[in-house]
This record gives structure tokens, sequence and C-alpha cells, in this order.
């Protein structure tokens, strides 16, 4: 028995995203509408619930994002985050934390200006705000090193005026853009993010956000195109059920890393085929990813709402 929108939307503010998500909670949830239009109703009304609880939105869809390897969902993610907001947040918190001041809150400036102002030496502020991204950052084990060194470098460009290539650098290394890891190497980045270290980047992201003043990721991933035949499609990717079964890999891992990942819900939005008996495609076929959002006890009266899984009309 399906369960009504509003009160499953409800239930999940007043469970989980209201206080639980951004207290450094974690949650996934995997939802199925009856048809397109429901389906976009729930990314809708969840979009806008997120934003009310000052969650970071982003949602993900399967026919433009290749789920099939964990990377591809980190480099999405990346994508979706304003890094020099968030550079700029924390830079401007360390500053303070420091004993100075910033003059135009919410602005870029260089540390000759920021010196200026507080009337201090350069050589002798750049010393003490270093010292306390070393406090922050560099000993922060929450962080993965070459996530570490990523953002110490950005805080670093966020105060000269002459090294935008190195953000640059590092922004493509973060978004998955091909090349430009010999130049992001300046910042002591040893290795492109792939399928060994993409886990601990995802960690550390959900870990940076909230550092920087974020209170949380409200993650939407649209898998309805899993469940298409490649005949059926006519733009965007397609996937072979090889494939679909990769990317059900790739949810079960977001499943089972959930509690190492502060401030994250994860809405996995699909319809009516993922339970349907297609020998190929359905989460039938992927015994592993189905033990985690099954019940094994299920109410004659009607679905658990608060389920791993459920259906809403």
């Amino acid at each position: 028995m399906a369960i009504p929108l509003e009160a499953w939307l409800d239930l999940m503010r007043e469970e989980y995203l209201a206080s639980f998500i951004p207290d450094g909670g974690s949650a996934v949830r995997f939802v199925i509408a009856a048809n397109a239009d429901q389906t976009d109703n729930v990314s809708m009304r969840l979009t806008h619930l997120g934003r009310a609880c000052r969650l970071t939105v982003i949602a993900i869809d399967t026919a433009t994002t290749k789920l099939h390897l964990l990377q591809n969902l980190f480099f999405a993610i990346a994508r979706s985050i304003d890094w020099d907001a968030l550079t700029q947040t924390q830079l401007e918190r360390v500053v303070i934390d420091s004993g100075y001041r910033w003059p135009d809150p919410g602005r870029r400036t260089t540390l000759a200006v920021l010196a200026e102002a507080n009337e201090v030496a350069p050589a002798l502020m750049r010393m003490q705000i270093n010292q306390e991204i070393t406090r922050t950052v560099w000993q922060d084990a929450n962080l993965a090193q070459d996530f570490r060194n990523a953002m110490i470098a950005l805080l670093a460009t966020r105060l000269a005026d002459d090294r935008d290539a190195l953000r640059d650098a590092i922004l493509d290394w973060l978004q998955g853009a091909p090349g430009r890891l010999g130049a992001a190497r300046t910042a002591q980045i040893g290795a492109k993010i792939g399928r060994n270290n993409a886990r601990a980047m995802l960690k550390s992201l959900c870990h940076w956000l909230r550092l920087c003043g974020g209170t949380g990721i409200l993650l939407m991933i649209d898998v309805r195109r899993l469940l298409r035949d490649r005949r059926d499609v006519q733009d965007g990717h397609a996937y072979s059920p090889a494939a679909v079964m990769d990317c059900y890999e790739v949810l079960r891992q977001m499943i089972d890393d959930a509690g190492h990942l502060e401030g994250f819900f994860l809405a996995v939005l699909a319809d009516p085929l993922l339970l349907a008996d297609d020998l190929r495609r359905s989460l039938n076929q992927y015994t592993a990813l189905k033990m985690r959002v099954w019940d094994d006890v299920r109410p004659q009266h009607g679905d658990n709402p608060l389920a791993p899984l459920v259906q809403v009309l």
C-alpha cells in the first residue's frame, strides 16, 4: 500500500531533515512513484524541503550522469558545489579566528589589502593565518590527505591575485575534468580521483561542507534510466544490464558508507519498474542491494513510512 507523499515528506522533515541531518547524521531512502509526473513532484517537493532546512540540494539524473562508477557520482556532486563560496566562508573564519577582521565580508581580497586593513605586516599575518589553517585543516583527520592539500591550496589562492590557474586546476581535479593533474601537483595532490579513493573523497567533502558552515547535503538520484532497455532510449546515457548491476553496487556502497558521511541524506527516485520481474534490470536481480532496503516484516494495514524503501502517491 502506497504512502501519501505529504505524510512521508512530513516524516522526513521531522525525523531527518530538520535536525538529524544538520546535526551530522545520515540516511538513505528509496522512493518509488507511480509515474513520471509523480516522480518529478517528489523531486520538486524534496528540493523545497531541503532548502527550507538549509541543506545543499543536489539532483543527479542517471540519464546524464553515468552512475556505474563511484567517482562519477563524486564528480557530479563536486560540480554542484560552489567552491568559491565555501572557500571564502572558511577563509574569513580562519582570519577572524587568527584575531583579525575581514574588511568586506563575502568578498575576495588579497593578503596585502587584508594586512593593511588590520594594520599589521603582511608577513606576520600570513604566518598566523597559516598556523590557523594548519590547526583547522591540515590536522583534521576527517579529511583525506589529497583533499586536505587541495583545500589548503584553494584557501591560499583566495588571498592571491595571480594564482587562478592553480585554482582552476584543483577544481578540474575535484570535478573529474580530463588532464590538469600536473598543474594540481603543485598543491601536493598525488593522484586522480578514482575507484580507490572516491569514497574517502566523498567523506571528506561532506565533512568540509559542514566545516565551512553548511548544514549538510540532500542528494537525489533519479535512477529511472537504469530501468529502460537501450532500444527505448532516444537520448542521454543508456545502460546495459551489466552496467545496471554496477550502478546497484554503487548504491549499495553508498548505503554501507552512509554512517561515515556527515550530514548526508540520499533519496533514490524510481518508478515501479524497480520492483518488476525484469530478469535483467530490477532490484530483484541484485540481492546485495535489495537486502539493505527491503523490509523482512511488512504490516498488513500498510507500509512503514520510515522504511528504507517506500512507494508514495
